[in-house]
């Protein structure tokens, strides 16, 4: 059964690179071409019945034409049983009832897209590399402690010195997203996925909520949209620095790093 079933994946997946070049070439390239003369399909050819699975937006037509209109779509990594192939590039699919599906819309995998952590698991050393080269570059005069903690939310951690400078990783470069150079506390609720920096002014509390801003720079920078953090400051959690910014921590870097991205 499984030999079948490979053989007919590998058989599909030759008719789907045809079945893609028979589409493109069926598409007019101008206004006054004629329609193709193959755009409803003439014959059917019978196979074994096996599961593929749809893209996003594959739409399902009543009949193997072209210029059909579809009757509906579906959602991607949906079971379809196919049980035939048109001469013209459809899938013949049970769908309950009798439907026909253009041949690059179906796929025999079923791959769901990478989480941001899961991305960084598998880059995890360009990683260790960029944030050690930071390391290095803010031990001897600037910070000599740091946090491992994501502040974006996207499950990756960022660096945050002791000077609350925060930098995030981006293009195999350690890179700067929010920094300051007045005395601040800095918080974060994981709830709600909500930076905020606490300070004195005048005698008074003063809390400032963050958000990350993308329109100037493409991996983003923090800004202050608010000064009220009553809704999160309650659940918040005080960042501290507890990693010394030492040869013996940078050189474990990767550990910590997997150690985060696998939780």
């Amino acid at each position: 059964m499984h030999s079948f079933l490979y053989k007919a994946s590998s058989r599909l997946k030759r008719i789907i690179a045809v079945s893609t070049l028979v589409i493109a070439l069926s598409v007019p390239v101008v206004a006054v071409m004629s329609p193709p003369i193959n755009s409803m399909a003439f014959n059917i050819t019978e196979i074994g019945t096996v599961e593929l699975f749809s893209t996003s937006a594959t739409p399902v037509y009543a009949a193997p034409d072209l210029y059909g209109i579809p009757v509906t779509y579906l959602d991607r990594f949906q079971r379809v049983r196919v049980n035939g192939i048109t001469d013209n590039g459809f899938y013949r699919v049970d769908l309950g009832s009798v439907y026909y599906i253009p041949g690059p819309y179906l796929t025999d995998s079923l791959e769901a897209p990478k989480t941001e952590k899961q991305k960084a698991l598998d880059n995890i050393k360009d990683i260790t590399d960029a944030y050690n080269i930071l390391l290095e570059q803010i031990a001897d005069n600037y910070s000599n402690t740091f946090q491992l903690m994501d502040v974006t939310g996207d499950g990756v951690p960022e660096i945050i010195d002791n000077k609350n400078g925060i930098y995030t990783y981006y293009d195999k470069h350690a890179v700067m997203i929010y920094c300051t150079t007045n005395p601040i506390e800095l918080y974060y609720s994981k709830n709600n996925n909500i930076l905020m920096g606490h300070y004195k002014w005048k005698g008074s509390d003063i809390w400032e909520v963050y958000t990350k801003d993308t329109s100037l720079l493409p991996w983003g920078q923090f800004k202050c949209y608010s000064t009220n953090a009553s809704a999160y400051k309650e659940k918040a959690q005080k960042i501290t620095c507890p990693y010394s910014n030492d040869s013996s921590t940078r050189n474990d870097l990767y550990n910590k790093l997997k150690s985060i991205l696998s939780q």
